[in-house]
């Protein structure tokens, strides 16, 4: 993480996908130019132990380090926002409302939430646009986030995000 660098409130340009995957990424040469920050001074590792928590700004430039471990390594990625502005899901899901200042005693509705299967949701939000094959070992993933950013590394995600926008055009 780089500290403090959330304080300006500034996005640096993020670049999709990175190697052979669909997520986005920061070069650190955009960070020091666009959120002033220097990389070598600011760094902070942080060293989640298992069954571990971090909680940080959505702003805070983050990334994971390559796992050098035999092992597995899993992570849950939560994300706390207002439930009257978009979430995540693209509307595939509905989001998880977690507490209410008019119902205190609210029970988060997982039940709702678990019982849509999200990858057969999304390959049936592009089926008018794309050939969807019928593959359940298929783990290319594309959204429109890619939309938000430059696609500067072509891989298999990165292709059949754009193969589904020249089928929309």
């Amino acid at each position: 993480m780089i500290k403090k660098a959330h304080a300006k409130g500034k996005v640096g340009n993020h670049t999709c996908c990175y190697g052979n995957t669909w997520y986005v990424m920061m070069e650190e040469e955009e960070m020091s130019k666009t959120l002033d920050v220097d990389i070598e001074k600011e760094s902070q590792k942080c060293e989640v132990p298992y069954g571990g928590l971090i909680l940080f700004n959505n702003m805070t430039p983050h990334r994971s380090l390559p796992n050098v471990s035999e092992d597995i390594r899993w992570s849950l990625d939560l994300r706390w926002q207002r439930p009257d502005e978009p979430f995540g899901l693209w509307n595939l899901k509905p989001g998880v409302v977690m507490r209410s200042s008019t119902d205190p005693k609210l029970k988060p509705d997982w039940e709702t939430f678990c019982s849509i299967d999200r990858t057969a949701a999304q390959k049936e939000s592009i089926k008018d646009f794309v050939e969807v094959p019928d593959d359940e070992f298929d783990t290319t993933i594309q959204g429109p986030w890619m939309k938000k950013w430059e696609i500067v590394h072509m891989n298999a995600h990165t292709d059949k995000h754009e193969e589904v926008e020249r089928t929309k055009s």
